[in-house]
């Protein structure tokens, strides 16, 4: 069930504040299990709630075959998509399609440009 942040937020300073756990449950509608994670976070973070680091589907490649394409890039600036594709595959053993290799490229700041 969701619990929003100002609740939390009273429940941490009814915490705070030494007041026993049936009690901040009454009044505030949280579960123990949930008061006890509230207190967890809050000790490892300092935040009420825990916010992830990326939001979204993890990328398909990670910062080392964005490197290596980078890499690529500037040993043969004009080198095509399909090549860095035959090239990824064959030494880094990750299978994209051109379309993933295109967007990384392009989140690292490579434009295409015509000659």
């Amino acid at each position: 069930r969701y619990i929003s942040k100002e609740r939390k937020q009273v429940a941490l300073q009814m915490s705070l504040l030494n007041v026993k756990d049936p009690t901040i449950r009454h009044y505030t509608g949280i579960s123990e299990r949930s008061l006890r994670y509230l207190r967890k976070v809050y000790r490892e973070t300092g935040e009420i709630v825990r916010t992830p680091v990326c939001v979204g589907r993890p990328r398909i490649l990670d910062s080392l075959d964005a490197n290596f394409l980078e890499a690529c890039i500037e040993r043969q600036p004009d080198i095509y998509l399909t090549e860095m594709q035959d090239q990824l595959r064959e030494t880094c053993s990750v299978e994209v399609s051109i379309a993933t290799i295109s967007r990384t490229i392009r989140r690292r700041g490579f434009t295409r440009k015509k000659v």
